[in-house]
């Protein structure tokens, strides 16, 4: 310990160099803006289809989405970044982008999820509901686009929004593959200025405030479905 003290006690903070790489940490806050925007996307629509093929009469669908569920759960983001990054280039000649990289490592990974999410979400439907809408006529599509998933996505909100938190603090991960998102611009301007402490407090003053505004909008979604749901 002795021998750390010294050159902790020397180090020069320098909060000036902040302001000048406002420009790159923003070009960096709208990389993880867009690259968790569409794993978010993308993940809610394939979770969903998760979600109900694991829940289908059909043995062989629900099978082959319990197995996905298990697979994308059980591994890191870490590896799977790695994985398709360089394990698809490599395996069928397929160059993705830093960016395709994360956003598909993303999906897949979020997705697995969600569609527990939905599943628990879907079961909590009173089955009231379904035989309310079927005997007003519904097809069975239109009960559960109409009736169904709208009351769940009212119980899957919380859970959803967390997800959703999840999903922008791990696309920090991503940078380990060359994005120019907020995590991989703040390391190479950390290896540039030699000021760690001021360039990643400033990222996660960053993380903090996207965190803080998805939580924000989503209590606004919140009650408006509570609302429009009664």
């Amino acid at each position: 310990m002795s021998a750390l003290a010294p050159g902790l006690l020397g180090y020069t903070f320098r909060w000036s160099i902040v302001p000048e790489v406002m420009g790159e940490l923003a070009h960096g806050v709208r990389i993880t803006l867009e690259l968790s925007g569409l794993s978010v996307v993308f993940a809610l629509a394939l979770g969903l289809l998760v979600a109900l093929a694991r829940g289908s009469r059909l043995a062989p669908l629900r099978i082959a989405a319990y197995v996905y569920i298990q697979l994308f759960r059980a591994l890191s983001l870490y590896i799977y970044v790695l994985w398709i990054y360089f394990g698809i280039a490599a395996a069928v000649g397929v160059n993705l982008s830093p960016l395709e990289a994360g956003v598909i490592a993303l999906t897949f990974l979020n997705s697995a999820y969600m569609a527990e999410i939905y599943r628990s979400a879907l079961g909590a439907v009173d089955r009231g509901q379904h035989e309310a809408a079927f005997s007003l006529g519904f097809s069975r599509p239109r009960a559960f686009a109409t009736v169904i998933l709208p009351q769940a996505i009212r119980v899957a909100v919380p859970s959803l929004v967390n997800q959703f938190v999840d999903i922008v603090k791990d696309s920090s991960i991503v940078a380990i593959v060359g994005t120019s998102d907020l995590m991989g611009v703040t390391t190479q301007l950390v290896g540039y200025y030699r000021a760690p402490f001021e360039l990643y407090t400033v990222l996660a003053g960053f993380y903090l405030s996207i965190v803080l505004l998805i939580s924000a909008a989503a209590a606004v979604l919140e009650r408006r479905l509570q609302r429009h749901l009664r």
